[in-house]
C-alpha cells in the first residue's frame, strides 16, 4: 500500500487526507496546530465569478474549485455527520451605479457559459436587494447568482478530519520537519520518524523552515488578517446570501444572527496574533458604508490568522523542484477556502501519475521555491 505523509492540517492538507483515504492509501497527516492556521480563522464566500481580477490563471482555477465544491461537499455528508459549516444561499453583489450592476450582470452572463454553477442570475432592484439582505444601505441594488456560497474553515476542517480517520487515516499533532540522507527523505517528529512512498506539503506560511533541510528557499510570506464575529440579535440570517460590496472586504451571514465580516491584509503583520482597534474600526467604517446596522452589532470575537502568499500573489501547486516525490500547495492567500479543496484533489491527481483537467503549468513551485 502506497504510504503518503502529510504536513500541514489546513484546507489542502486535511482535504487531501481524506481524498486519499478514500482511495485506500496509508496516510499520515502531522499538524502542529499552529496558532493562526489560515484556514481556521478564515470564513470563505465561494463566489469566483463576479470577480474582475485580471489574473485568468487565477480565475480558472477559482472557477474549477468552485465546480468541485459541491460534489465534496456531497461525498462528506456520506462519511462524516460533522458539520461542514457550508451552505450554498447565493452571492449578491452590491453596487449603487446602474450601469455598474449592468456591466456585472454581463460578465455572469457571459461566464456562466462555461460555469453553469454560477446558477440563476438576476439584476436586482433596490427594494429587492434589501429583501435579499436586510442590512444593506438603500442606496445600493445588486445582482444575485443562486450558486454561491459560503462556508466556515473550522467546521470544514473538523468535518474533513473526522471523515479522514473514519476511512483510515492518521493524523498526529506534533511539529514535523524534513531530514534528508542521501536520496532518502524522512518526515521526523519529536520521538517518530516516518518513511513515505510520497509527502505532501501544505504548511502554509510555516513552508520556508519546512524546506530549510533541504537547501531550498520559499518565497511565501505572512500576510495577518483580522476578521470580526458579530451577533444581531432578533435577526433571522439563516437564509442570507453571502454579500460582496464594492471592498476589499466582505460579509458573511451564518445561522442564528451571526455575521462575519472583514477581514485585513496586513502584509507587514507576519505572525502576529494580537487583534487591533486599528482593524476593528477599519473594517466596520469599510462594511458599516454598505451596511450601518453593523455597528450596532454585537462584537463576539476577533479572529486573527496568517495567510501565505507569494511576492506576486500567484499560488504555486505541483512537484517541489529537485525531487519526484515531495508535492507542495502554497500561497493561496485569501483565496484559501475557495481553492483549497480543488487543489487537495489536484495534488492527489499529480500523486497518481495523472494530468489534472486544470492547467497548472502557471503555478510552478519553482517560481517561488529556489535552491
Amino acid at each position: 500500500m502506497e504510504k503518503i505523509v502529510i504536513i500541514g492540517g489546513g484546507i489542502v492538507g486535511m482535504t487531501a487526507a481524506y481524498l486519499l483515504a478514500k482511495q485506500q492509501k496509508e496516510v499520515i497527516l502531522i499538524d502542529r496546530k499552529e496558532p493562526g492556521q489560515a484556514t481556521i480563522a478564515a470564513a470563505g464566500i465561494i463566489c469566483p465569478w463576479l470577480s474582475k481580477r485580471r489574473n485568468k490563471i487565477w480565475y480558472e482555477l477559482a472557477k474549477d474549485s468552485a465546480r468541485f465544491y459541491p460534489q465534496i461537499m456531497a461525498d462528506l455528508a456520506q462519511d462524516t455527520a460533522k458539520n461542514t459549516g457550508y451552505k450554498m444561499l447565493g452571492a449578491l453583489c452590491l453596487r449603487e451605479d446602474e450601469e455598474k450592476l449592468m456591466e456585472l450582470e454581463q460578465i455572469a452572463i457571459e461566464r456562466c457559459q462555461e460555469a453553469p454553477e454560477i446558477g440563476d442570475i438576476k439584476r436586482l432592484s433596490r427594494a429587492e436587494t434589501k429583501e435579499k439582505f436586510p442590512l444593506v444601505d438603500p442606496a445600493f441594488g445588486g445582482v444575485y447568482v443562486s450558486g454561491g456560497a459560503r462556508v466556515d474553515g473550522e467546521s470544514l476542517v473538523l468535518a474533513l478530519a473526522d471523515a479522514a480517520t473514519r476511512q483510515g487515516a492518521m493524523i498526529i499533532k506534533d511539529k514535523a520537519r524534513l531530514e534528508k540522507n542521501g536520496e532518502t527523505l524522512t518526515v521526523v517528529t519529536n520521538d517518530t520518524r516516518f518513511s513515505a512512498d510520497k509527502i505532501i506539503l501544505a504548511a502554509g506560511a510555516w513552508l520556508p523552515e519546512l524546506l530549510q533541510p533541504l537547501g531550498l528557499q520559499a518565497a511565501i510570506h505572512p500576510q495577518k488578517g483580522q476578521l470580526l464575529h458579530l451577533e444581531l440579535e432578533g435577526m433571522d440570517t439563516n437564509n442570507w446570501p453571502v454579500v460582496l460590496p464594492p471592498s476589499a472586504k466582505s460579509i458573511v451571514p451564518f445561522d442564528d444572527g451571526r455575521m462575519i465580516i472583514g477581514a485585513t491584509h496586513e502584509n507587514e503583520g507576519g505572525f502576529d496574533l494580537e487583534p487591533t482597534d486599528i482593524a476593528v474600526k477599519e473594517i466596520l467604517d469599510d462594511i458599516a458604508r454598505f451596511a450601518p446596522a453593523v455597528k450596532q452589532a454585537k462584537l463576539a470575537e476577533i479572529r486573527v490568522g496568517t495567510r501565505p502568499f507569494t511576492p506576486d500573489f500567484t499560488p504555486i501547486i505541483g512537484v517541489l523542484p529537485t525531487t519526484k516525490n515531495i508535492f507542495v500547495a502554497n500561497g493561496l492567500g485569501s483565496s484559501g477556502l475557495t481553492t483549497g479543496p480543488y487543489v487537495a484533489k489536484i495534488l492527489v491527481e499529480l500523486i497518481a501519475g495523472q494530468t489534472p483537467k486544470t492547467d497548472i503549468s502557471g503555478f510552478d513551485p519553482s517560481n517561488a521555491i529556489t535552491s
